[in-house]
């Protein structure tokens, strides 16, 4: 039990225990090469049904030709230190700063070493641990976010079906999800590819389960220089802006001065597995190769003076479940240069 409120503050250790029903965790690594020719996720988790019935997996998705593969273990094969952020899935371990891989069967074979400098978190402080903010704190959330880091540098390669892919010089990405199931219908998108290095984004905003009722919630944070501004329903921010269909976001916040635009547009997707009360038997879409264009304005004595604005490629995107529930709002502001 005291393992567990500690780990409120350290999201990305493992949160569970080996014995859990409805439950799943599963951290995402994001790998881009340096020149943007190779895209790849791979997603280390652990699944429980309601009955206990346990597995723990590797997806790994190809964004470029929009393919994904889901490689099962026994539960016996997951692995994991109770104190910081390390675990073994088979023969594969992964942490905040390196990722070794092995993994073969009939049709894949995957292996190498990839280490990660200058890891970028969401930052964590006594009130406010991690992305959740203060929801940390509840006990009967049906999903948790973290974001492990927002941007950083790879170093390595992996070899994949006989390939070596080098990814010296690329950038990476990681956050994770844990809890029962992902939300009923969300949007959800992130890029750390814009022309001014440093800058990452990420956006969620989902249908949240609360107190038998639900509303919809969003936490956003867009990394600019060494300033990461937070857009977050915990931390008073609103929504001005939202246009949602199946195959585009458009959204603003406005938060302590600021106000952030974002529009992303889907690309080629693949199908991953993802949880249903802890089962991994759902399915998401998900594009890796979409674009988002970003706006950020400080609010000055009536009028939004412009402080960036660029494209991020490479983004991930998953627009996911009864889109047509969210609440369309219109409002929309313009910033002067």
């Amino acid at each position: 039990m005291i393992r567990r409120i500690v780990n409120i503050w350290h999201p990305a250790i493992y949160q569970g225990t080996n014995r859990m029903r409805a439950h799943f965790e599963g951290w995402y690594f994001k790998l881009v090469d340096r020149q943007g020719k190779n895209i790849y996720a791979v997603i280390p988790g652990v699944s429980f049904d309601k009955q206990g019935d346990a597995h723990c997996f590797i997806q790994l998705l190809n964004g470029k030709d929009a393919s994904s593969k889901y490689f099962r273990y026994d539960i016996s094969s997951f692995r994991y230190s109770d104190k910081t952020f390390q675990l073994w899935v088979g023969q594969s371990y992964f942490s905040s700063d390196k990722v070794e891989i092995n993994i073969s069967d009939a049709e894949t074979s995957i292996s190498g070493t990839l280490t990660f400098d200058g890891i970028i978190p969401w930052p964590s402080t006594a009130c406010s641990p991690g992305a959740m903010g203060w929801y940390a704190f509840m006990p009967f959330m049906e999903c948790y976010h973290a974001v492990v880091s927002f941007n950083h540098d790879i170093k390595g390669g992996l070899k994949i079906d006989g390939c070596y892919i080098d990814f010296n010089g690329g950038l990476g990405y990681i956050e994770k999800d844990w809890g029962r199931s992902f939300p009923y219908y969300y949007v959800w998108s992130q890029s750390n590819h814009f022309g001014q290095p440093g800058t990452s984004i990420m956006v969620s905003i989902a249908n949240i389960p609360w107190l038998g009722g639900a509303f919809d919630g969003f936490m956003v944070g867009f990394l600019c220089g060494e300033h990461l501004y937070r857009f977050t329903t915990y931390n008073g921010a609103s929504i001005d802006e939202l246009k949602v269909d199946t195959q585009s976001l458009t959204a603003g916040f406005t938060s302590r001065g600021y106000y952030l635009q974002v529009e992303a547009h889907k690309s080629s997707a693949t199908d991953l597995a993802a949880p249903n009360e802890g089962a991994m038997e759902g399915r998401i879409a998900e594009s890796m190769t979409s674009e988002i264009h970003v706006k950020l304005c400080r609010l000055e004595r009536g009028h939004e003076r412009l402080i960036f604005e660029g494209s991020g490629r490479n983004a991930g995107l998953e627009i996911t479940g009864e889109i047509a529930r969210f609440k369309q709002v219109t409002r929309s502001r313009q910033c002067d240069a």
